[in-house]
């Protein structure tokens, strides 16, 4: 790694006078440790835009999962399933090019890199990293224990990521320019423990040797997984320093909800820091985490181990000027969107990252809408009885099995219709319908969608009147996008 790569004793060979006084006001060669004497120090991100590195990230845990009920009708004498042992490993290693800083993020930081490293990164503006490349060596996650064994990776033709942290309080957002991520994809590459967001847990003006300060909100976020935070009681302090690295001590609680489940977790570890480089080289963090079942995941009780690890490398070919030549790097609404695949997995749609997955089996796929911790809508996708090749289901037959279906809840029909799709051809049908649940207003739109080899697919959109009235025609757009696979296409995907 980079321990033993400091490069700045031979400056203090040539100017211990003012690396010792005047640029850190440190001994020698020698390092400093808690109790001693020393004058305020600069720790903050001063990176160079250009410069690349090697990180690897990973997560380790071990617990109990504490499943909900499955969606639909629950009867009253219901218990809630029990506690399932739960084995859990994530790792993902990458390739970094930086493309953007925020400069001057910190004060004083690219003085004390500058003072401290002879051999460091070429000169030019130095900052923060803003947004960066990456070329994806491996991501891969594994899911074992009582639960239903789960494992994940990311495409190859996807592997290569634009990453970045737009707003200081906006968490990191990651996207492939060949194409949208599926949600499982994206929960291995924009993860805990992002170097983007770990330059908060250093402190934002300069401090001492045995100096305690309160981490960032968005670093508490980047190493917890909460996407809000009620409570950051998570605090550093300067442990110790010599001529190439610090040393910080991390410990501390967290609460806060992650997709709407409250939870509080328990931190304690380190980081330390290059000088050199002016960038956070490691991150070792133990978290003990109790989490309530939410809208959208489980409850959880699991310890953890996450860790991070930066090093400088030269950059590989496909993060080079002429390797990234003709990529489009920006994030974009489009970019943005996350691929899902239909469970028979004989089609596919896009949506927003608005969307989660609250169940899914071979013939079913319930997804929720969750907009703060607040579920708006919802989404069920099931596989339909095949009609046969040009073929589906009478329209007018599926408007009566819905009125049916929904007995005294239906009020009326908002309105029915076929809608445009696929150019590759297949059938789209819409029933929107207004009902009441009790004294809720609720609106439903059903879908009855086919492909030219008759394979069907039912989907529904429920909302409430309220929500319904700022919901758009998100409905619409998502069965736009719907795509058939050649064979439910009839063609050959040779």
């Amino acid at each position: 790694m980079a321990e033993g790569m400091g490069g700045w004793r031979g400056e203090l060979r040539r100017s211990a006078a003012m690396a010792c006084v005047v640029a850190l006001g440190i001994r020698c060669g020698t390092p400093l440790t808690a109790g001693q004497p020393a004058t305020s120090l600069v720790l903050g991100e001063a990176m160079r835009r250009g410069s690349t590195a090697r990180v690897w990230i990973e997560l380790k845990g071990q617990g109990l999962f504490r499943p909900g009920l499955p969606p639909g009708p629950v009867a009253a004498a219901a218990r809630m399933p029990k506690p399932l042992a739960l084995d859990v490993q994530t790792r993902l290693v990458y390739s970094e090019r930086v493309l953007e800083l925020v400069e001057d993020a910190v004060p004083g930081a690219r003085r004390a890199v500058d003072a401290g490293s002879s051999t460091g990164p070429p000169a030019g503006a130095s900052g923060r990293a803003r947004k960066v490349v990456r070329h994806v060596l491996q991501a891969a996650s594994a899911i074992n224990g009582e639960v239903r064994p789960t494992s994940a990776a990311i495409r190859p033709e996807v592997g290569l990521l634009v990453a970045e942290r737009r707003d200081r309080d906006e968490p990191v957002v990651v996207v492939s320019p060949a194409g949208p991520l599926t949600r499982s994809e994206l929960e291995l590459v924009q993860t805990v423990g992002d170097p983007l967001a770990l330059a908060d847990l250093l402190p934002g003006a300069p401090v001492r040797l045995g100096e305690h300060w309160r981490v960032g909100e968005r670093a508490a976020q980047a190493v917890s997984g909460y996407d809000v935070l009620t409570t950051n009681a998570l605090d550093a302090t300067l442990e110790s320093l010599d001529d190439t690295r610090a040393r910080v001590r991390l410990k501390g609680r967290v609460e806060g909800t992650a997709l709407g489940g409250a939870g509080l977790m328990n931190c304690e570890g380190f980081l330390t820091f290059d000088r050199r480089m002016g960038w956070i080289d490691r991150l070792e963090l133990n978290r003990a985490e109790t989490r309530r079942p939410g809208p959208i995941e489980a409850g959880l009780d699991v310890k953890s181990t996450l860790s991070m690890t930066r090093q400088a490398e030269r950059p590989p070919a496909t993060l080079t000027d002429a390797g990234l030549a003709g990529i489009p790097l920006e994030i974009t609404p489009l970019s943005l969107r996350l691929l899902l695949v239909a469970p028979d997995g004989k089609s596919s749609l896009l949506h927003d990252r608005h969307w989660h997955a609250f169940w899914d089996d071979p013939k079913r796929i319930v997804l929720k809408r969750l907009e703060g911790s607040q579920v708006v809508a919802q989404c069920n996708i099931a596989v339909g009885p095949a009609a046969g090749k040009g073929r589906h289901q009478d329209p007018a037959q599926f408007r009566d099995d819905i009125r049916r279906a929904l007995r005294h809840r239906f009020v009326q029909f908002l309105g029915a219709g076929e809608v445009d799709g696929d150019p590759a051809g297949g059938f789209r049908y819409k029933v929107g319908v207004q009902g009441r649940e009790g004294d809720l207003g609720i609106v439903w739109y059903y879908y009855l969608v086919a492909s030219p080899a008759g394979d069907q697919l039912l989907v529904t959109f429920t909302l409430s009147e309220e929500s319904a009235r700022g919901f758009g025609d998100q409905d619409a757009e998502m069965i736009g996008s719907l795509r058939w696979s050649a064979a439910s296409r009839g063609t050959n995907p040779q």
